[in-house]
């Protein structure tokens, strides 16, 4: 009896230490002159393109340092000539610029497995970040998505208790496509993944590029050119 006792003392304090290891986060928000957003239960979208955002943190700031990295997650049928540098406020490296994890696109399973059999900058400490977290969001405003392709931005060391605020990104060159989803992590001297951050609270952006019409404008437009050129072939047999 005693030694039940004691083994189930002894789970209950793994359960409550893994808990406590898990409870730190990092929450995506928009930032002036962008609309404020929120999370929605699923993720945070932001009609504003380009985007202006920040990861907050939440938990105990003892842990709140680590190398800070944002994640990208490009829909595949949005990469073609993808190239994105995104400017840092609040970071050690004032800008990064997108780098490819690999010229295979994520299109099952977790993200964190996914990184892990890439050969990842660092690695994460359970199995996370599964692709129907995403997917379904991204499709409902670009119904052509079918997966991923995962880009990495490097921001250097961080730490939440000494900083003079949160860190914040903008778009210093290239475009935002629609469907693009980022999330942030904080990362230990072993590379691994301390902090983390909850699906819903990653950035998806909703709107397409400036210029570049949505992708059901794109139908419809595709629909009217056919309807056009059948309703001059027809009269051309006149």
């Amino acid at each position: 009896m005693k030694r039940s006792f004691t083994f189930l003392l002894f789970a209950v304090l793994v359960v409550l230490a893994a808990s406590a290891a898990y409870a730190d986060t990092l929450h995506g928000y928009c930032v002036p002159p962008a609309a404020a957003c929120t999370d929605n239960g699923t993720i945070t979208p932001t009609g504003d393109n380009p985007p202006y955002f920040a990861f907050s943190y939440a938990g105990n700031l003892n842990n709140a340092h680590g190398d800070f990295w944002l994640i990208g997650l490009v829909a595949d049928n949005q990469n073609n000539g993808f190239s994105l540098n995104l400017n840092g406020t609040n970071t050690t490296n004032p800008s990064a610029s997108a780098s490819l994890v690999i010229g295979t696109e994520w299109n099952s399973g977790f993200l964190s497995a996914y990184l892990l059999a890439q050969g990842g900058p660092f690695t994460f400490p359970h199995n996370s970040h599964p692709l129907d977290a995403y997917l379904p969001s991204t499709q409902a405003v670009d119904p052509g998505a079918n997966g991923y392709f995962v880009y990495l931005f490097d921001f250097g060391a961080f730490d939440y208790k000494t900083a003079a605020g949160d860190p914040s990104f903008s778009v210093g060159s290239g475009d935002v496509p629609i469907g693009t989803v980022f999330l942030a992590v904080l990362v230990d001297p072993n590379h691994s993944v301390s902090v983390d951050t909850p699906n819903s609270a990653s950035i998806i952006e909703t709107a397409p590029p400036p210029g570049v019409p949505e992708p059901g404008t794109l139908v419809l437009l595709g629909s009217g050119v056919v309807g056009m050129a059948g309703m001059l072939r027809r009269m051309a047999q006149r």
